[in-house]
C-alpha cells in the first residue's frame, strides 16, 4: 500500500504517546472479551519471492533492505520513517503468508509477538491511527495462518492485542489528519469489530462515521481528489474487505457502500493497462495486477466498456492498444505533496506488454528521486528547457515541496470516426512562464498497430508574444524543447536507419518502431523506472525529440508503429 509522504507523518509528539499509552490502559483496565468471533479467508495479498527474502532474515521495503539475521526485526537500525511505519503496519504478514510453511509461520508469530511486547501498550509510531488500522486488518488476515501451533497463553496474548487494538482505534481514530488515514483507521475498526467477540457496538459506530469519511474521501463519480490511481485501488480494496466481513456474519451491507463500490469498479477497470496494472501517476505505482483482478471479481459488479474520461484520466484503445492520457491539471496545495506535474503526458500498453510508460514514484528511494519523479521531464511529454508545467513549492525539504501553480485551462476532446479515435488536449502550464500552449494531438486507428502523434507549442496572444520574447532573451535567444518517451524496462531499445529511428523490442518479441518528421534531433538517454518493490530503481531508456521552439508555432509529428517483423530470440 502506498504510504503518503509529508513532514514527519508518522512521527508522533510525546503528548499525543502519552495520550496512547493512557487509552491503551484504559482499554486493558476494562477487561475487554478476547476472541475471534469469525475468521475470513485471507485477503491481502503477498509476494512469495519477498516471502523467503524475509524468511532468509533479510526485509526489503520502501527503498531500504535491513538484514536481520536470526534477531528481531524490531532491534535493527531503522533506514527512514516510510520504512519504520511499513514496518509497523505488518505489510509484510502477506509475503510470509504467500509462502505459508512452518519456518514462514515461526517468523510472522516471532515478530508479532516481539511487537506486542515491546511496542503493545502504546510506544513507538505504530500507534498512528490509520498504521493501526492497516496493523489489525493484516492481523486479523492472517489469524490463522498465525494461530497455528502457536501455545494457548500466546495465542491469548494475540487475541488480548486485538481487542486493545479496537478498543484504541474506537477512541483514536479521529486523531489522524487527512480524510485517507481517518478512512483506513476507521475500515480498521469495521473489520475488527465485526470479526471479534464482544466488539460489535464498535463496528456499528464506526460504519457510520466511515459513511461520512467516504463521503468526504470519494467523490460521487468514484473518484479520489488525489488522482492517484493505486490510492483508489486501496481505498476500493478495503471497501471490498469490509463487505466481506459483513457478509461473512450476515450483517446488513449499509447502501453507501454498495454505491461506493459500484461507482468505483468502472473507474478502476478505466485505468488499467492490458497486463492488469494500473497507469502510474501522482504518486501511484502499478499496483498488483492480482489485487486489482481479485477485488475486481470480488466486487460483483459486471465488467462494462472502459469509460472515456476517468479521474481526470482519458483513456482509448484499438485492437489490443491501451493508451492513458493524463488529461485534467493536478491537485495543488497542501495536499499534493505526491501530485506530479504530468498534464498531457500519457502511457501506452499493447496486449499484456507496457511500452511508453512514466517514471513512476520515487518516493521510496529519497526525496530527491521522489521529487524527480514528480516533474514533467519524467512523464512522457513534451517539456520547455526541462522546466515543469505546474511549478513546485519552494521548500528546504523536497519531499514537502507541493504544487502551487497548475494550469487553469485544459482542454480535451475525442473524436471517434470508422478508421480510428482522435485524441486532443492543451493546456496552458507554459503560458504564464513562456507565453506558449501545449497542444497534443493522438491518432489510434482501428487496428491498434499504430499512434500518430503532434506536439505543438504557440502563443496564443500578442501580450505572450513578448513572455516568449522575455523569456528566449534569457537562453541566449532560442528556447528549447523536449518531447520524451520512457521506455519500459523490459524492452530493448535500438537506433535504426542511420539514427533517423528507434527500435523498440518487447520482451514478447514485437517490435515497434517511432519514427517521426525530422524536424528534431533524436536521442536515446538513460532514465529511470521507479518500483517500490526493489531495492534500487530499474534502469531504462527514454527516446527524445528535441530542438528550437519557433516564433509563432512549432510543431513535432511522430509515430509508433508495429513492425511486420519478429525479434530472432523470440521466434527461436
Amino acid at each position: 500500500m502506498h504510504i503518503p509522504v509529508r513532514d514527519s507523518p508518522y512521527r508522533l509528539s510525546w503528548l499525543t504517546q502519552i495520550g496512547n499509552r493512557w487509552h491503551l490502559r484504559r482499554a486493558a483496565w476494562s477487561r475487554p472479551p478476547i476472541g475471534v468471533l469469525s475468521t475470513p479467508e485471507p485477503w491481502t495479498i503477498g509476494q512469495y519471492d519477498r516471502g523467503k527474502q524475509l524468511v532468509e532474515g533479510n526485509f526489503l521495503t520502501q527503498g531500504h533492505i535491513v538484514e536481520v539475521g536470526d534477531g528481531s526485526v524490531w532491534d535493527q537500525p531503522i533506514p527512514s520513517d516510510l520504512f519504520e511505519a511499513e514496518l509497523h503496519s505488518f505489510g509484510w504478514l502477506d509475503d510470509l503468508a504467500a509462502v505459508g510453511d512452518n519456518e514462514a509461520r515461526g517468523r510472522a508469530q516471532t515478530w508479532l509477538l516481539q511487537w506486542i511486547s515491546k511496542f503493545g501498550m502504546g510506544k513507538g509510531l505504530g500507534w498512528n491511527s490509520n498504521l493501526t488500522g492497516r496493523r489489525l486488518i493484516r492481523w486479523i488476515n492472517h489469524s490463522i495462518f498465525i494461530q497455528k501451533t502457536l501455545p494457548k497463553n500466546s495465542v491469548n496474548i494475540f487475541y488480548h492485542s486485538l481487542a486493545l487494538h479496537t478498543v484504541f482505534l474506537s477512541r483514536c481514530w479521529r486523531q489522524a489528519s487527512t480524510s485517507m488515514e481517518r478512512f483506513e483507521a476507521l475500515s480498521g475498526l469495521v473489520c475488527a469489530g465485526y470479526s471479534l467477540v464482544g466488539m460489535e457496538h464498535l463496528a456499528v459506530s464506526g460504519l457510520k462515521d466511515l459513511d461520512v469519511e467516504c463521503e468526504s474521501l470519494v467523490s460521487s463519480d468514484g473518484t479520489l481528489l488525489s488522482r492517484n490511481p493505486e490510492e483508489l485501488l486501496n481505498v476500493f480494496g478495503l471497501l471490498i474487505q469490509i463487505k466481506i466481513t459483513l457478509d461473512l456474519v450476515k450483517a446488513e451491507i449499509p447502501q453507501f457502500l454498495i454505491q461506493r463500490i459500484a461507482i468505483m469498479a468502472p473507474v478502476l477497470r478505466s485505468l488499467r493497462h492490458g497486463d492488469g496494472t494500473l497507469a502510474r501517476f501522482h504518486g501511484g505505482g502499478s499496483g498488483s495486477e492480482y489485487f486489482l483482478d481479485q477485488t475486481l471479481a470480488a466486487s460483483g459488479i459486471r465488467p462494462t466498456i472502459p469509460q472515456d474520461n476517468a479521474m481526470g484520466f482519458s483513456r482509448f484503445t484499438s485492437g489490443a492498444t491501451a493508451v492513458i492520457v493524463d488529461a485534467e491539471a493536478p491537485a495543488s496545495g497542501p495536499t499534493s505533496f505526491n501530485a506530479h506535474a504530468s498534464t498531457g503526458a500519457f502511457e501506452l500498453s499493447t496486449g499484456r506488454n507496457p511500452l511508453i510508460v512514466s517514471c513512476g514514484s520515487g518516493s521510496s528511494f529519497g526525496d530527491d528521486l521522489h521529487l524527480a519523479g514528480r516533474c514533467t521531464a519524467s512523464h512522457s511529454t513534451m517539456t520547455i528547457e526541462g522546466v515543469n508545467s505546474s511549478w513546485f513549492s519552494k521548500s528546504a525539504q523536497k519531499h514537502l515541496s507541493y504544487l502551487q501553480d497548475v494550469p487553469n485551462i485544459v482542454k480535451v476532446k475525442k473524436t471517434r470516426a470508422i478508421d480510428g479515435v482522435r485524441l486532443k488536449i492543451n493546456h496552458n502550464g507554459y503560458q504564464g512562464s513562456h507565453g506558449l500552449m501545449h497542444v497534443r494531438t493522438m491518432d489510434l486507428p482501428v487496428d491498434g498497430q499504430s499512434l500518430a502523434g503532434e506536439d505543438e507549442l504557440y502563443p496564443p496572444q500578442k501580450k505572450d508574444m513578448k513572455q516568449f520574447d522575455k523569456m528566449r532573451g534569457q537562453h541566449s535567444g532560442e528556447l528549447k524543447y523536449a518531447v520524451q518517451f520512457h521506455i519500459h524496462p523490459d524492452s530493448q531499445v535500438s537506433l535504426i536507419a542511420g539514427g533517423l529511428a528507434v527500435s523498440l523490442t518487447l520482451i514478447n518479441g514485437d517490435i515497434w518502431v517511432l519514427r517521426h518528421d525530422g524536424s528534431s534531433a533524436l536521442s536515446v538517454e538513460q532514465s529511470l523506472y521507479f518500483d517500490n518493490n526493489l531495492l534500487y530503481p530499474r534502469k531504462t531508456s527514454q527516446i527524445v525529440l528535441s530542438g528550437k521552439i519557433k516564433e509563432f508555432t512549432t510543431r513535432v509529428r511522430w509515430s509508433l508503429a508495429k513492425s511486420v517483423e519478429k525479434s530472432q530470440e523470440a521466434t527461436q
